[in-house]
């Protein structure tokens, strides 16, 4: 009975780690479609493509691509996770007199 207890805590403590990872690299919740011109003098539109991510501050929408018919932008693929986190992790600086690496 006590070890069943132990992995149920270790499956709850997974879960929670894995949600936190995803929520910090934010999670894909949609996308959508933006027709957009250049200026008045260029009257020929293109589509934006914009992916929405879920974090923990919130939802945050991310340009990825332009394209020149709203087919090929809907075709564009939006990335599971977002590539860079919202919390970064701090690197140690190095000293003046250590060896830079290569």
């Amino acid at each position: 009975m006590r070890t069943r207890t132990i992995g149920w805590s270790l499956l709850g403590l997974a879960v929670v780690v894995l949600a936190c990872y995803a929520l910090n690299r934010g999670v894909l919740v949609g996308s959508k479609i933006e027709t957009a011109r250049l200026s008045d003098d260029y009257p020929v539109p293109f589509y934006k493509k914009h992916c929405r991510y879920l974090f923990f501050t919130g939802i945050q929408q991310v340009w990825t691509s332009s394209e020149s018919t709203r087919t090929e932008a809907e075709n564009s693929s939006c990335a599971t996770l977002k590539r860079e986190p919202v919390i970064h992790r701090r690197h140690k600086l190095a000293n003046p007199g250590d060896p830079q690496p290569h």
